[in-house]
C-alpha cells in the first residue's frame, strides 16, 4: 500500500512539474512571436513608386544606382539633353537624373 501512495503522489508531482514547465514556456512562445510580429512590422516601411519627390538638384545620388545599370545613354532619349563632361543620366523608376560623377551630386531632374 506504500508503494502505490508513493508511485500516485510521485505521479502527480510529476505531473505539476511537467505541467508548470510547459505553461510559462507556451505563454512565453507566444509572446516571443507576438513581440517578433511587432518588432518586424515596426520595422517595415512602404516602398516608394516614384523617387522624384525625393530627388533634388544640390542633394547626394544614392550610391545604389552608380551601377551601369542604370545609366542611360541620353541619344536614345529625345527628351534628355547631352551631359556635360563628368555628368551621366540615370534612370530609376521611371525618373531620370542628371548627376555630376565626380562628387555624386544631382544636377537636374525629370519626371
Amino acid at each position: 500500500m506504500h508503494k502505490i501512495i508513493t508511485a500516485v503522489a510521485f505521479s502527480i508531482t510529476t505531473l505539476m512539474a511537467t505541467s508548470a514547465i510547459a505553461s510559462p514556456n507556451t505563454q512565453h512562445g507566444q509572446q516571443q512571436r507576438q513581440d517578433h510580429h511587432n518588432q518586424s512590422s515596426a520595422h517595415y516601411t512602404k516602398p516608394v513608386a516614384s523617387h522624384h519627390a525625393q530627388w533634388r538638384s544640390g542633394q547626394s545620388f544614392p550610391s545604389q544606382y552608380h551601377s551601369s545599370r542604370y545609366r542611360v545613354d541620353y541619344r536614345q532619349y529625345k527628351q534628355l539633353p547631352q551631359p556635360g563632361r563628368n555628368q551621366q543620366w540615370y534612370k530609376v523608376n521611371g525618373d531620370y537624373v542628371l548627376v555630376n560623377t565626380q562628387n555624386h551630386k544631382i544636377l537636374r531632374v525629370i519626371g
